[in-house]
């Protein structure tokens, strides 16, 4: 089995903390990864208003309506060319991880990013230059998280440095901390070449590195052309039965989020898998 979770930002119509909890209810939904710059942004769009006491309001006021902050989304560019702009946004990082745990939450997550300013496609991300840099940007964080009991959930992509299983592996043993937490998301790591060797990417992923995922995404997708475009769950391409049998088999209980999966679609979706 697993536990469905959302991501905060995919139920839209949520405008407060309370909304954003009876959202969730309303669409069967106990778990949250939530993005508070996403969802909230004028709670913290300065680092400074990030505080326990915000941490434990939302916490509470979740808690009333039985949901709670599975995983504590804090997506920067943590390789930003600019060392001055690369500063701020680990220290911000940073600050989430210090305050996970009055939020409820046991991950803080991020993407590894973009050598360039934009996140956006360059072949520059694939050097090794590049995995390195990422690599001690990490180190630094899982060591935040280490103080403060918290796993720094690190998310692949096919477009950033971590964009294959055998460099997952990689970060994993340079790491070598039991505070590394890799968020797979397969659908990140497919193309419209590969797409119909899914299940078995997953399956790979699990026997490569399955102790060291703390958590699943569940993006469906359909192929356009040489694009892979995410849309709800039960819409698109992707083997979700199977793909769900494995994280099941591998990680009993699971949080695993619907992303890109919006509002009604969420609860049409868990009430479709939930009997698997």
């Amino acid at each position: 089995m697993w536990q469905f979770t959302v991501r905060g930002h995919d139920l839209s119509q949520a405008s407060s903390i309370e909304e954003l909890a009876r959202s969730a209810k309303k669409y069967g939904v106990h778990h949250l990864q939530l993005a508070m710059e996403m969802s909230f942004p004028d709670l913290v769009d300065e680092p400074s208003k990030l505080n326990p006491g915000l941490g434990r309001y939302v916490k509470q006021t979740l808690g009333e309506y039985d949901v709670d902050v599975a995983i504590l989304s804090c997506y920067i560019n943590m390789i930003h060319p600019d060392r001055e702009e690369r500063e701020r946004l680990l220290e911000k990082f940073e600050l989430f991880v210090q305050n996970a745990k009055e939020f409820g939450a046991a991950i803080v997550a991020s993407e590894t990013g973009c050598v360039l300013p934009q996140i956006q496609y360059t072949e520059k991300n694939f050097t090794e230059e590049a995995f390195e840099d990422m690599v001690c940007v990490i180190q630094r964080l899982v060591k935040k998280g280490e103080k403060q009991g918290v796993i720094i959930g690190i998310e692949p992509g096919l477009n950033h440095p971590l964009h294959s299983l055998e460099k997952i592996k990689r970060l994993i043993e340079k790491v070598n901390s039991p505070y590394l937490g890799i968020i797979f998301d397969p659908t990140n790591l497919i193309n419209s070449d590969n797409y119909l060797d899914q299940v078995k990417l997953v399956k790979q992923g699990f026997k490569m590195f399955g102790d060291k995922i703390c958590a699943f995404h569940l993006k469906d997708f359909v192929v356009n052309g040489e694009k892979i475009v995410p849309v709800n769950v039960l819409e698109g391409q992707m083997e979700v039965k199977e793909v769900l049998q494995i994280v099941a088999e591998y990680k009993p209980y699971c949080f695993v989020v619907l992303e890109e999966t919006k509002d009604y679609a969420i609860k049409k979706s868990i009430e479709h898998y939930i009997k698997y």
